[in-house]
């Protein structure tokens, strides 16, 4: 740890330009990246290209993890309700559920992936 005492930088010069940001440029939202850009005939850059728009898809993992935590929420309704729920089969019901979720999710989406 530093007891040094902290200084504001020195004001830039007038038409000097702005030091760069910190973050990455290929993150930051409309800039492009030297293979984002065409190439004419003589080597010169053309317009950027703009990539195409890109769908994220849902992941597997997240939708069993999400109707787990429902599930687990319908049960406490049910039992404040005044409802009697054996634990330790709904446990064995809910991993099961769970483990066949993990593995029918991902084939589904690959099948829905090929048909494209």
């Amino acid at each position: 740890m530093s007891t040094d005492d902290t200084r504001p930088l020195p004001p830039l010069a007038p038409g000097a330009p702005a030091p760069e940001a910190a973050t990455d440029a290929a993150d930051a939202p409309g800039t492009t990246t030297p293979t984002d850009r065409a190439e004419t005939s003589d080597g010169t850059a053309a317009t950027p290209v703009a990539p195409g728009p890109r769908r994220r898809r849902v992941r597997v993992g997240t939708v069993v993890w999400g109707v787990i935590i429902a599930v687990v929420g319908a049960g406490i309704l049910a039992v404040a309700a005044g409802y009697t729920i054996d634990v330790q089969l709904a446990a064995i019901g809910l991993l099961v559920a769970a483990g066949l979720g993990m593995i029918v999710g991902p084939l589904v989406a690959a099948g829905r992936r090929d048909r494209r």
